[in-house]
């Protein structure tokens, strides 16, 4: 609701203040203050009306008051006096910080379903390929949604977006509340990957506009550090409900839709400038040639951290029994909260460092996280465990931070929204194949064995990727 004042000239005519009261009463609008004054023209009066109204109904009805035909003039002054809420949810600093909270919560809700996974497995009898394929299943779906939210949002905003983004992470975690089988479980997985391909496709740029200076660095940090503390959050959340609470596979999520209300309620008051295109384009996913070398550095950086990360998301905190002899749930939701909860640590204590630095610190810590999960395999040690958590987390959060903040970086304004949404087309790629991949290997060779497969050529693609930041790095100091 907004309040307006409204200025009418009129003759002075006998009924003209009940037509002009009765015209009010008719769309169910309160008249809260009415003052009428002489005119300096002769035989005209001025009336002053003060009201509440939506804009959309005051509009109508100053369309039918200038009809009437004692009315000749009618001028609108709208204050800034809507609801205290309102104002201050519209605020841009305020609407910053909704973003990121809903870019957080839809993130909670994505990975709630980790250390349930071990629940589902047991009551469903689910093999390795199941269990990789659920993981997976958002993944896949969210690389779609990604292309098309980055490109509807640069043409038609980023609220509307953001709005059914934060819908669908609600709808997600309610079918998993009321899944009874594997096919609802697939269902409600998709509708997760919907939402975050949407949030993870516009919250970003939108975080960008919205920061007073505008500044791409910031922006992309507190974006992936929303992200990495979602993420953590919600297997912590899972994993305790899941073990210590009753209804341990629904009570996660009622939680989750309950967090949400704020972000998707707030998010109608958040005012964006939108340039409205003559026409709807979609296009493939497009990044200008001159960027091509700095985009697909951060792309495989971020293919490479992702991919690890989804191998701690799903298949550790699903074994645990199989790989270290612990079938406790709260252990597999503390495996994943601390590998998520290490790379957001890790983001916060290097966020001063240069972009590539940041980078290869990260694969340098990663590289000794493998290292340690090898060992892991060899002497089905829960402190190696441990220890290959902390350092892939460690490793994930420079190697996460560093590469988005190079391309939003990198990013023109007019197409940023595309372009990072290109960027997490390749990182859901790294989310989604080699775990696939790693799933069905599990099948032929074991699942130790895939796991060492895995790992090993993870370790040429990171020594690949350093030689090329080494490379970036002597261009960035080259031209500063």
């Amino acid at each position: 609701m907004e309040k307006h004042r409204i200025f009418v000239t009129v003759k002075n005519e006998p009924g003209i203040l009940a037509k002009v009261s009765q015209l009010f009463g008719q769309f169910g609008l309160n008249i809260d203050a009415l003052t009428v004054d002489a005119n300096k023209k002769v035989c005209t009066s001025k009336m002053k009306i003060t009201l509440q109204s939506e804009p959309p109904l005051i509009e109508h009805v100053i369309q039918q008051l200038s009809s009437l035909a004692d009315v000749l003039q009618v001028n609108v002054a709208r204050h800034a006096a809507r609801s205290s809420l309102s104002a201050v949810l519209s605020k841009r600093g305020v609407a910053f910080w909704l973003v990121a909270y809903s870019l957080f919560i839809t993130l909670l809700g994505t990975n709630i379903p980790s250390p349930l996974l071990a629940l589902y497995r047991a009551q469903w009898h689910l093999s390795v390929g199941m269990v990789t394929l659920l993981f997976a299943s958002y993944a896949i779906v969210v690389i779609p949604t990604i292309i098309l939210s980055g490109q509807l949002s640069d043409q038609i905003g980023r609220k509307k977006l953001l709005i059914p983004g934060v819908f669908f992470t609600v709808v997600g975690s309610l079918l998993f509340a009321f899944s009874t089988n594997f096919a609802l479980l697939l269902v409600s997985r998709i509708f997760q990957g919907i939402s975050v391909g949407m949030l993870n496709g516009v919250a970003v740029a939108a975080l960008t506009e919205l920061d007073p200076k505008q500044n791409r660095i910031k922006a992309a940090f507190v974006g992936s550090m929303a992200v990495t503390i979602g993420n953590a959050l919600g297997p912590v959340l899972s994993g305790l409900l899941g073990e210590y609470a009753p209804h341990p596979m629904k009570l996660a999520y009622f939680v989750h839709m309950f967090l949400a209300i704020p972000g998707f309620l707030g998010l109608f008051y958040m005012r964006e400038k939108v340039r409205r295109p003559e026409a709807i384009r979609i296009h493939r996913p497009a990044v200008p040639r001159e960027l091509f070398g700095r985009f697909y550095l951060s792309g495989i950086t971020s293919f490479i951290a992702w991919s690890l990360m989804s191998l701690m998301l799903s298949i550790i905190p699903s074994y645990t029994e199989q790989l270290v002899g612990s079938a406790n749930l709260a252990v597999a939701g503390a495996i994943v909260a601390l590998v998520l909860s290490v790379s957001t640590i890790s983001q916060i204590v290097l966020k001063n460092l240069p972009l590539q630095r940041l980078s290869l610190v990260g694969f340098a810590v990663t590289l000794l996280g493998l290292a340690s999960l090898i060992v892991t395999l060899e002497t089905k040690s829960l402190v190696f465990l441990f220890l290959t958590t902390l350092l892939i987390g460690f490793g994930h959060g420079p190697t996460f931070a560093g590469s988005l903040a190079l391309t939003n970086h990198i990013s023109p304004d007019a197409s940023r929204g595309d372009i990072i949404a290109s960027f997490y087309v390749v990182t859901y790629l790294g989310v989604s194949l080699p775990i696939l991949g790693l799933g069905f290997a599990a099948r032929w060779v074991g699942l130790n064995n895939a796991v060492f497969i895995y790992s090993a050529l993870m370790m040429v693609l990171i020594l690949i990727s350093m030689y090329f930041w080494i490379i970036d790095a002597r261009k960035a100091r080259s031209v500063n």
